[in-house]
Protein backbone atom coordinates (compact mmCIF):
# COMPACT_ATOMS: atom_id res chain seq x y z
CA UNK A 1 0.00 0.00 0.00
CA UNK A 2 3.05 2.43 0.64
CA UNK A 3 3.81 2.59 -3.00
CA UNK A 4 -0.12 4.02 -3.51
CA UNK A 5 1.50 7.38 -1.66
CA UNK A 6 2.40 9.98 -3.94
CA UNK A 7 3.56 12.78 -1.72
CA UNK A 8 6.29 10.83 -0.10
CA UNK A 9 9.95 10.11 -1.49
CA UNK A 10 11.42 6.99 -2.31
CA UNK A 11 13.45 7.21 0.83
CA UNK A 12 10.84 7.56 3.29
CA UNK A 13 8.95 4.91 1.66
CA UNK A 14 11.54 2.52 1.75
CA UNK A 15 12.04 3.78 5.40
CA UNK A 16 8.27 2.94 6.43
CA UNK A 17 8.87 -0.54 4.89
CA UNK A 18 12.04 -1.21 6.46
CA UNK A 19 10.62 0.07 10.25
CA UNK A 20 7.24 -1.89 9.31
CA UNK A 21 8.90 -5.12 8.54
CA UNK A 22 10.90 -5.00 11.53
CA UNK A 23 8.18 -4.10 13.88
CA UNK A 24 6.47 -7.02 12.50
CA UNK A 25 9.36 -9.40 12.51
CA UNK A 26 10.24 -8.16 16.21
CA UNK A 27 7.13 -8.41 17.19
CA UNK A 28 6.81 -4.84 18.89
CA UNK A 29 3.35 -4.38 20.37
CA UNK A 30 3.46 -2.20 23.47
CA UNK A 31 4.56 0.92 23.72
CA UNK A 32 7.09 -0.17 26.46
CA UNK A 33 8.71 -2.27 23.68
CA UNK A 34 9.54 0.80 21.10
CA UNK A 35 12.97 2.15 22.87
CA UNK A 36 14.56 -1.28 23.09
CA UNK A 37 13.26 -1.48 18.69
CA UNK A 38 14.83 1.50 18.05
CA UNK A 39 18.11 0.74 19.14
CA UNK A 40 17.95 -2.65 17.58
CA UNK A 41 16.63 -0.89 14.26
CA UNK A 42 19.39 1.51 14.43
CA UNK A 43 22.30 -1.39 14.60
CA UNK A 44 20.27 -3.55 12.41
CA UNK A 45 20.12 -0.95 9.80
CA UNK A 46 23.31 1.24 10.30
CA UNK A 47 24.94 0.44 7.16
CA UNK A 48 22.00 1.79 4.77
CA UNK A 49 21.51 5.00 7.42
CA UNK A 50 25.58 5.60 6.59
CA UNK A 51 25.12 5.23 2.79
CA UNK A 52 22.23 7.35 2.29
CA UNK A 53 21.73 10.34 4.48
CA UNK A 54 18.17 11.23 3.37
CA UNK A 55 17.42 7.72 4.81
CA UNK A 56 19.10 8.46 8.20
CA UNK A 57 17.28 11.89 8.20
CA UNK A 58 13.58 9.67 8.02
CA UNK A 59 14.69 7.69 11.02
CA UNK A 60 15.84 10.49 12.45
CA UNK A 61 12.29 12.40 11.85
CA UNK A 62 10.68 9.54 12.80
CA UNK A 63 12.08 9.65 16.11
CA UNK A 64 11.30 12.77 16.81
CA UNK A 65 8.04 11.98 16.48
CA UNK A 66 7.89 9.02 18.52
CA UNK A 67 9.02 11.42 21.17
CA UNK A 68 6.52 14.08 20.34
CA UNK A 69 4.10 11.54 21.01
CA UNK A 70 5.72 10.24 24.52
CA UNK A 71 7.03 6.87 23.01
CA UNK A 72 10.51 7.33 22.68
CA UNK A 73 12.88 9.57 25.25
CA UNK A 74 16.01 11.42 24.49
CA UNK A 75 18.58 9.17 26.06
CA UNK A 76 17.07 6.29 23.64
CA UNK A 77 17.09 8.92 20.79
CA UNK A 78 20.81 9.53 21.70
CA UNK A 79 21.79 5.96 21.82
CA UNK A 80 20.72 5.54 18.42
CA UNK A 81 22.51 8.88 16.94
CA UNK A 82 25.65 7.33 18.68
CA UNK A 83 25.07 3.80 17.51
CA UNK A 84 25.11 5.31 13.95
CA UNK A 85 27.98 7.42 14.69
CA UNK A 86 30.00 4.87 15.95
CA UNK A 87 29.16 2.81 13.14
CA UNK A 88 30.08 5.87 10.39
CA UNK A 89 33.52 6.25 12.26
CA UNK A 90 34.38 2.10 12.03
CA UNK A 91 33.45 1.76 8.47
CA UNK A 92 35.36 5.19 7.45
CA UNK A 93 37.99 4.03 9.79
CA UNK A 94 38.88 0.58 8.95
CA UNK A 95 41.31 -1.94 10.73
CA UNK A 96 43.99 -3.37 8.83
Amino acid sequence: MLENFVDVSKDEKNFMHMWNSFVRKHRVIADGHISWACEAFSKLHAPEFVRSRSLAGCWRIFMVKLYNHGLLDARTMNDCNIILEQYHKQSSNPKS
